[in-house]
């Protein structure tokens, strides 16, 4: 994943150094250029000077110039109508370069010159100095690095001070992603950021109209479901006693009736189920720890179902002891019901259920046994999807159904952050659902 920050620091410092190198480039042309004056002045000024000595003119005979020796930097010779007057120690005695006039440059003794020619009138002197080149570009070059050497040792010192200043430009869009991971999953308020930038105002626009509309969407979402539990259950209570009235004037052994009844049933166990399901769906469900019991809570579930228990023949055995954990009553009542129902309703007549708690270090474990037909493990994953049953809608235990038990129990284990394993009991031969949750530091 890339980073804006890194991308930015990156872009600043390449964008520096091209421009240090452009300029270090024109700088050096200009230094050359500049220096090149300097250096043909001096050469100007050296002839200048050659020329205002009091030289012998010797006779064409004796034709022998005064040498002196130089230093290595400058070379001449002064020349009076063809007769050498003067010039540099160890020079021939003829012309180093061409006597016409002007600026030039010439290779003498193997290297490259600076060569000017300059003629006196008033003396009639011709005077000729030269000076290497090297001596020009090592100037040159010292004064570009004596330049450039600062620069690019500041650039380290220079990618610190990017990289705080962008730090301190993306300021307000960290403090965003802070708010947005310290947001409750039910929090759906405004977002509020301190500092007022424009580039990031219409992304937290943006973000706060979608809070909106996720906001209005869950409550008309929960209106449905208040709504349909008013709407759904008053037609199915009338449509049960209706039935049970009927059932008085005909006979109870009307199949039609006992289809009625069955139909009215199903449905009504599908509206408590769809219900149950939005609310206990972790988006806008508010939950409220406490210490609470599920021993005693498993304990209270068994009661209330020992009626459709006993009614197929089952026996049922909880094992365990005091279960204490942090959470709330209403879902883990939930929880244990849907499991024990699902048990119920897929084991034949004369099966065994056996429940057991246990605490193991910082974790709570439920496991549901049950001596049924069991699952193919094929079917272990979509159990989990939403109105989807084993075996079709008409399941081979005749029982009705909608396909929802096992979806309410994940939601819960959701709020809990717990977790569940489906597999095959090893002592019962049927199904085996264990359910690992997180005791919260509760004593038993």
């Amino acid at each position: 994943m890339s980073s804006v920050r890194r991308y930015l620091v990156l872009v600043l410092l390449a964008i520096i150094t091209l421009v240090i190198f452009f300029s270090a480039t024109q700088s050096y042309r200009n230094t050359i250029s500049a220096s090149a004056i300097l250096f043909d002045r001096q050469l100007q000024a050296l002839a200048d000077t050659l020329n205002s000595l009091p030289l012998e003119q010797t006779d064409e005979q004796d034709n022998r110039p005064q040498e002196v020796e130089a230093d290595g930097e400058f070379i001449f010779q002064v020349w009076h109508q063809n007769h050498l007057l003067l010039t540099s120690a160890g020079l021939a005695k003829m012309p180093f370069s061409d006597l016409s006039p002007g600026i030039r440059e010439e290779n003498i003794q193997g290297q490259r010159w600076q060569v000017l020619v300059h003629f006196y009138p008033g003396t009639g002197y011709r005077v000729m100095v030269a000076e290497p080149l090297h001596h020009r570009v090592e100037l040159s070059e010292e004064m570009i690095l004596a330049t450039l050497v600062p620069l690019v040792l500041s650039l380290p010192v220079l990618a610190v001070l990017i990289s705080v200043v962008v730090k301190q430009g993306l300021n307000p869009l960290h403090q965003l992603t802070g708010e947005l991971k310290t947001k409750r999953a039910d929090d759906l308020s405004p977002l509020q950021l301190y500092a007022e930038q424009k580039e990031l105002q219409p992304v937290v626009e943006t973000i706060n109209s979608l809070l909106q509309r996720l906001e209005q969407a869950f409550v008309r979402e929960r209106r449905f479901a208040s709504d349909a539990a008013h709407e759904l259950r008053t037609p199915l209570s009338v449509l049960k006693l209706n039935a049970y009235n009927l059932e008085k004037e005909l006979s109870p052994d009307s199949e039609n009736l006992l289809l009625l009844k069955q139909g009215v049933e199903r449905m009504s166990h599908v509206v408590d189920q769809i219900l149950l399901l939005n609310r206990t769906n972790p988006e806008h469900f508010s939950i409220k720890f406490g210490s609470v019991d599920l021993y005693r809570i498993s304990q209270q579930v068994i009661s209330e179902l020992y009626p459709q228990i006993a009614q197929k023949n089952q026996h049922i055995s909880l094992q365990g002891q005091v279960c204490m954990m942090r959470g709330d009553e209403f879902s883990l009542r939930v929880l244990v019901q849907n499991l024990l129902t699902n048990a119920n309703k897929y084991s034949p007549a004369q099966s065994q259920i056996e429940v057991a708690i246990n605490k193991i270090g910082d974790q709570v474990e439920l496991t549901v046994e049950d001596s049924g037909p069991g699952l193919d493990e094929q079917e272990y994953e979509r159990v989990f999807d939403r109105f989807y049953r084993a075996g079709g809608d008409r399941h081979q235990s005749g029982i009705p159904g909608c396909g929802l038990g096992l979806s309410i129990v994940q939601h819960v284990l959701t709020l809990y952050q717990g977790h569940i394993y489906l597999g095959q009991s090893e002592s019962l031969g049927g199904l085996k659902v264990r359910v690992t949750l997180p005791s919260g530091g509760v004593d038993d």
